[in-house]
């Protein structure tokens, strides 16, 4: 199918720059971005969208959350993180069934999809339901199966299942599965061995929580030797361009030269960090360092959202306010972390662009309201100033998954059914 916008403002992102151009055509055919700027003489749309001046942006990505946890929205609110997961997560988990880790995905699904996310990194149990939810919706995704001691003791052939789950979507054009020890707290030894083993024999990425809270740190240390999580990750091969990690709230500064050099990514999640009381990372030094830092919202049960261009707000904001220094996190640095630097890791690297042969995962935004006036700066606006609610489409692999306030591609009405009924047999 072959899509055409007319009029529209189209951010334009390259290594160290960003620039709004103004009334540009973006043409679409099938999966792929065909052009941005002038019209061919040759090209014939099935379907022509006016943007009335708005703004295309590649779409969102969160690189750290887990989709069901949704379901916990709302409950187990003003605790510590170890008090959280011990008392509210850990047992509303051990009731999940594929059923309910679909619909949760779903529902999460959703909330992106309106929020302008089109690739979504998540970690969760019962992956195979996670993987068809998002198939079935049209996102595109990075499905990483949650390891831990725990699991490995209730299902032996875990591993094993996961890594059939990698072949059977191998070659899949928007989902790919990856492994997800789920923490140092959580794995011992032996489980991060196999771990290493089974993504150095299939190429699977890995994602973990890595440093996220003191308390991890200091246990860690007491445990290894006075290894840090991210150096006791790393003794496995497990810190390597291909790992997303997530947090990274406590970080020093021989670590960060380690995240850096290794490659791999870090995904900070300043909500669900501050909301946790778990600390703030220094994304300035992981910048300073080379170190490629991408961003994620965590769960709904720790944010309480969806919304990546929130925690985009926070994470510039947050480092000017630290550091006492307006000058950092310029936008350039910015919108890298939001819409590209983790899409390598994750498998799609050619994403995050609006430019010819990029993937067509694109997001249109209402300029006309309020919040836009009087477009000054339509960088600064994008950033500082725009509701998500100037979310007017959502495509994804050239397939509109949203339009208007209408869902496309998820019936919302079965969902909300099957959300209520999933809840009451949950006793929630």
């Amino acid at each position: 199918m072959k899509l055409l916008f007319t009029h529209a403002q189209s951010l334009q992102t390259s290594e160290g720059s960003a620039t709004v151009a103004a009334d540009d055509f973006l043409g679409v055919q099938d999966e792929k971005i065909l052009f941005v700027g002038a019209l061919p003489a040759d090209f014939t749309p099935d379907r022509t969208i006016d943007c009335h001046g708005g703004l295309l942006i590649p779409g969102f990505v969160n690189a750290h959350t887990h989709s069901p946890l949704c379901l916990l929205r709302g409950r187990g609110e003003d605790r510590c993180l170890q008090d959280w997961l011990s008392s509210i997560v850990w047992p509303f988990e051990a009731k999940h069934t594929y059923e309910s880790c679909y619909w949760g995905t779903l529902l999460n699904a959703a909330e992106s999809i309106r929020c302008g996310t089109t690739c979504l990194n998540d970690m969760y149990i019962h992956s195979d339901a996670v993987a068809a939810a998002l198939d079935d919706c049209g996102l595109r995704a990075l499905v990483t199966a949650t390891v831990t001691d725990e699991l490995l003791s209730q299902e032996p052939d875990r591993l094993q299942e996961i890594a059939a789950l990698e072949r059977r979507y191998r070659g899949h054009p928007r989902l790919h599965i990856g492994v997800a020890p789920h923490a140092v707290y959580t794995c011992s030894d032996e489980t991060l061995r196999r771990v290493a083993q089974l993504c150095g024999s299939t190429g699977m990425p890995v994602h973990i929580h890595v440093s996220e809270t003191c308390r991890e740190v200091e246990t860690c240390a007491a445990h290894t030797g006075g290894k840090t999580p991210l150096q006791y990750l790393d003794s496995f091969g497990l810190v390597q361009s291909q790992s997303l990690l997530a947090h990274c709230t406590h970080l020093t500064k021989e670590e960060i030269r380690l995240l850096a050099d290794r490659g791999a990514c870090a995904v900070h999640c300043p909500r669900s960090n501050l909301k946790l009381g778990s600390g703030i990372a220094d994304v300035r030094r992981f910048l300073e360092a080379g170190a490629r830092v991408a961003l994620g919202t965590d769960s709904s049960a720790s944010n309480n959202n969806q919304d990546v261009w929130e925690e985009l707000r926070f994470a510039a904001l947050l480092q000017k306010g630290v550091h006492g220094d307006p000058t950092l996190m310029p936008i350039r640095e910015c919108l890298s972390m939001a819409f590209h630097a983790p899409l390598a890791s994750m498998g799609f690297p050619e994403g995050g662009v609006l430019a010819p042969g990029a993937p067509a995962d694109l997001v249109l935004l209402d300029t006309q309201n309020a919040a836009w006036l009087p477009s000054a700066n339509p960088l600064a606006d994008l950033i500082y100033a725009a509701p998500t609610g100037s979310v007017v489409l959502t495509m994804v692999a050239g397939r509109v998954l949203y339009e208007n306030g209408t869902y496309l591609s998820i019936d919302m009405d079965r969902l909300r059914f099957a959300i209520d009924r999933i809840l009451r047999q949950f006793g929630l």
